[in-house]
């Protein structure tokens, strides 16, 4: 009976149970049986949740600087153009590590000098960069 209203009131503790049973009947000794710590969902739900504990931010997002001293850079593509279908662009994302900013440039490939050339844009417009992260791939 006990069991039954508890499931019937969605799990609700041993004080609400009890009154609501105490409407029609009277248990002797009910808070000492345990039939509502064997309920599975109520144990499930009264389970302390994992904490997840952040790894610290490197020293160069936490410390102030210029826009883009610190810098990540990558590639996106490929990008077909309108005008020809064929010919392919690629997009050298540049983020600023503490600000994230980003900055885009646009290049006709990924060679080492159309990635030289699309920096130079960069360093021209922004700053020269402190500090460059990048996934080490082959044009870098």
């Amino acid at each position: 009976m006990i069991r039954h209203t508890h499931i019937q009131l969605h799990h609700l503790g041993v004080r609400v149970v009890l009154s609501q049973l105490r409407h029609e009947f009277w248990i002797i000794r009910a808070r000492q049986i345990k039939v509502l710590r064997s309920c599975l969902p109520c144990k499930i739900a009264s389970k302390a949740r994992g904490q997840v504990v952040e790894a610290p931010l490197p020293t160069e997002r936490v410390q102030p600087s210029a826009p883009f001293s610190v810098t990540g850079l990558d590639f996106a593509g490929p990008l077909y153009t309108k005008k020809d279908l064929s010919a392919k662009s690629y997009i050298l994302l540049l983020t600023c590590t503490t600000t994230r900013a980003l900055h885009l440039e646009l290049s006709s490939d990924m060679s080492v000098d159309k990635f030289l050339m699309a920096l130079d844009r960069f360093v021209s417009r922004r700053v020269l960069p402190h500090t460059v992260y990048s996934d080490n791939a082959t044009t870098f």
